[in-house]
């Protein structure tokens, strides 16, 4: 269970998807939420359901990102997770990165986890994208490692959620510049099969487990 002075968790893409998903969860689990989407009128929505903060953000638009940031700063100085789960293929790269940046000063504040959380695109997407390699996972993969590098020395830990496998990483600096960073696997019950990712993401907040080394 999340602890009682309720960790403030901001998710782009919060109306479909894992973005939603986590929401939920972390809804259920009594955090102060704050949602973000292209889609007003579900996020509006959906954030009223949850009793929720909703607010619009096209994280493919530098103007917005900007503009939403200065607020959510002004507003929520403090942030303990940022969950980017919004747009696709190569604007999910871009939004990821322009938020992350953007509300590094809050979530460095924040006084549970201080935990950065990316979801890649799909590898799918890449192979259709107008920017195929800025598309992938391991660009993607590449700017969490150069986030990390960013917060080197802070509380803050930058992880990858994998849809595919339902598995998180926490993501080293990358201290090559150019081959995709080490990272670890703090997965729960990763060999069991319990739970997807959202459920995953939710248990991050639970009591700590061991760290494992990525096979």
């Amino acid at each position: 269970m999340l602890p009682s002075n309720r960790p403030r968790v901001l998710i782009t893409g919060a109306c479909k998807g894992v973005g939603r998903e986590c929401a939920e969860i972390f809804a259920a689990r009594g955090a102060e939420l704050i949602l973000t989407d292209i889609d007003t009128d579900c996020l509006k929505a959906f954030s009223e359901s949850l009793g929720a903060t909703g607010r619009y953000c096209d994280v493919a638009s530098e103007a917005s990102v900007t503009i939403f940031a200065a607020e959510i700063l002004d507003r929520f100085p403090e942030l303990d997770l940022i969950v980017n789960a919004a747009g696709g293929g190569y604007e999910r790269t871009l939004g990821m990165y322009r938020i992350s940046r953007a509300l590094l000063p809050a979530l460095r504040k924040g006084t549970a986890h201080n935990i950065l959380l990316n979801i890649p695109p799909e590898e799918e997407e890449a192979k259709a994208a107008i920017f195929p390699y800025a598309s992938s996972q391991q660009a993607f993969q590449r700017l969490c490692a150069a986030l990390a590098a960013e917060t080197r020395g802070s509380s803050v830990r930058v992880l990858i959620g994998r849809t595919d496998n339902d598995h998180l990483t926490q993501v080293l600096p990358d201290r090559n510049a150019g081959f995709v960073a080490d990272a670890y696997d703090i997965t729960r019950h990763a060999n069991d099969g319990q739970g997807g990712l959202a459920q995953h993401i939710g248990a991050l907040f639970d009591p700590p487990e061991e760290v494992r080394r990525a096979g």
